[in-house]
């Protein structure tokens, strides 16, 4: 599949890479780990799905209340999240299932309307 322009589309909402505030966009694969274990010599062991899975975290950039408005369903849940991301090491789409931290909206101002500071996002794969 090509690149068709977009990093994220989460529970439906296209994430625009303007939106995006440059530089903090980090997509991390991690171990999905079933138990953890010591065994008789108290050495730690790890048992591992063969799958990976994703973590995501970027900042929504400084932003408007209309701006905002446009990106409302991205913040509907925190849970089950329907996510489609692009895949640097595959060159593809992938989808998933993730649950998202819960947002920290902070207000730069009120002139001329409500003005939003950068907005983290950290998203994780279940």
């Amino acid at each position: 599949m090509s690149y068709n322009g977009y990093r994220l589309v989460i529970n439906g909402i296209t994430i625009t890479n303007d939106a995006i505030q440059k530089g903090t966009y980090r997509a991390t694969p991690q171990k999905r780990v079933v138990a953890t274990w010591l065994d008789a010599d108290f050495i730690e062991h790890q048992d591992v799905l063969p799958t990976r899975k994703m973590e995501i975290s970027f900042s929504i950039r400084q932003r408007n209340l209309t701006e905002q408005e446009n990106l409302i369903g991205l913040f509907a849940t925190q849970e089950n999240i329907p996510v489609t991301y692009w895949d640097d090491a595959t060159c593809d789409y992938k989808s998933g299932t993730f649950r998202m931290e819960a947002p920290e909206f902070s207000i730069l101002n009120t002139i001329g309307g409500i003005n939003y500071a950068e907005t983290p996002i950290h998203l994780i794969e279940y």
